[in-house]
């Protein structure tokens, strides 16, 4: 049973531009083969539009992230329906917890599944929107922000999870 849990999903404009994409990317060459008065065409086409809808499942599922610790781990994994990622991090491996501030476009180039710098120190970001997290240095010296909408309680759990003080 998790200690914490935590669904998050990006910033609306995110969704909106896949959607954007996708009916773009989905109408274009149905209209093109009609355009071109050869019915003939309709059919490889319907049938590349039906491999591409399937397709663009895959972002719409990744735009999703679950954060839990349970009583040995924390694990982030990205995917709705299925997951396309996870980390997982034993808590008795992690030497440090706590809730921070930083800068997604500059420290880690956006948000998702990133490397950057953090205080100085090349860094992992797990993340999905805003500027909140927990900054984690686990294992031999390796470093990750996990984004957050509540830090401090997912700071708190895990440093209590790692018998950690503070």
């Amino acid at each position: 049973m998790p200690n914490f849990r935590e669904e998050q999903r990006f910033a609306p404009w995110v969704y909106w531009i896949a959607i954007g994409t996708a009916i773009a990317g989905l109408a274009g060459p149905p209209i093109a083969a009609m355009l071109a008065k050869d019915p003939s065409a309709i059919i490889p086409v319907l049938l590349v539009e039906l491999f591409v809808a399937v397709l663009m499942a895959l972002p719409f599922n990744m735009l999703f992230i679950v954060t839990q610790v349970t009583e040995q781990q924390v694990v982030v994994s990205f995917g709705r329906w299925f997951t396309i990622y996870r980390k997982r991090i034993q808590l008795h491996d992690i030497q440090e917890a706590r809730p921070v501030y930083y800068r997604p476009i500059w420290d880690a180039g956006g948000w998702g599944i990133r490397r950057g710098r953090f205080e100085g120190k090349r860094c992992a970001f797990l993340n999905a929107r805003g500027d909140r997290g927990v900054f984690l240095v686990y294992g031999s010296e390796k470093h990750l922000v996990i984004g957050s909408q509540e830090p401090e309680q997912l700071a708190d759990v895990i440093r209590k999870g790692a018998g950690l003080s503070g």
